[in-house]
């Protein structure tokens, strides 16, 4: 690093989690005072409320992420890399793709598992409005501002906290291999389905190493994001067999169809965690 200190060495992540849980916290606490006197006019438990907290929570990171950087001198432009020269984006769509079916897959399992032992659970989450069809008195500002937090301010943020900031503080303090399989845990634990965004996190993790680029999984995390939106547009609603989670077969089967080349991509970019994290590699670039 041109004779300066590693600056991961010294940076607690734990400030960020921290933040995280403060955010949720503070902003429902302050939304539900201003509710009480009456200077707001959504209910707090209402419908529109959902997307507007996911933002407010998110984007609450960033003043978090930032000071914790400038406290350690992280360059950011050397963390998030360049543009990829040698990277298919067609790649990048197959493999989102790819983990849009694992995730249906994999929750399929997940919630076919739970209706034996949680029933009240799982019927909850079946009977949970699609993203983009909540009944609100103003869907069109319900339906902006979720497609602006799942498609935009949700990839860059999660990205850019857990594949870069995380991914070089664990991997400074116990090597990358862990640090791939550990803040894919911690993501995966993060969602409603672990299984599922753990495998995501796995795959993000390796298409930054192999790129050195953020840019490319927050593309892909994009995509995935707005297929996933996409999904729930079609003919096939909420009361389909794809969401009923009566029938384990149809998970088994969507894990079939995508986890031989999820392994594939993994296997052959494994070697990539031996290498040098992007930062360090970005900055003989620069």
């Amino acid at each position: 690093m041109r004779g300066s200190a590693n600056p991961f060495e010294a940076l607690k992540f734990r400030w960020v989690l921290l933040g995280l849980l403060g955010a949720g916290l503070g902003w429902g606490i302050l939304l539900s005072l201003i509710e009480t006197a009456g200077w707001w006019p959504l209910v707090i438990t209402g419908p529109l409320m959902q997307p507007v907290l996911y933002l407010l929570m998110t984007l609450s990171l960033w003043p978090i992420v930032l000071w914790l950087g400038r406290n350690q001198r992280i360059r950011y432009r050397r963390l998030i890399g360049f543009r990829p020269k040698y990277f298919s984006w067609a790649t990048g769509m197959a493999l989102a793709i790819a983990l849009v079916i694992f995730s249906l897959g994999s929750s399929q399992l997940l919630f076919y598992g739970l209706s034996f032992v949680a029933p009240i659970i799982t019927e909850g989450f079946r009977q949970a409005p699609p993203l983009l069809t909540a009944e609100t008195r103003l869907p069109w500002l319900y339906n902006g501002l979720m497609l602006l937090y799942l498609v935009a301010v949700a990839p860059v943020t999660e990205e850019f906290v857990f594949r870069g900031i995380l991914l070089h503080r664990w991997g400074t303090k116990w090597g990358v291999p862990a640090a791939v399989i550990l803040s894919s845990v911690l993501f995966g634990l993060l969602h409603v389905n672990p299984v599922g965004l753990f495998v995501f996190g796995l795959v993000m993790a390796l298409l930054y190493l192999k790129t050195r680029s953020l840019w490319v999984p927050i593309f892909c995390h994009m995509i995935n994001n707005a297929l996933a939106i996409a999904l729930e547009l079609l003919p096939f609603g909420p009361e389909s067999s794809l969401v009923t989670f009566q029938d384990g077969w149809l998970g088994l089967i969507l894990i079939g169809i995508s986890a031989p080349w999820l392994l594939r991509f993994v296997l052959q970019n494994w070697s990539k965690t031996h290498e040098a994290l992007p930062y360090f590699v970005n900055d003989t670039q620069a």
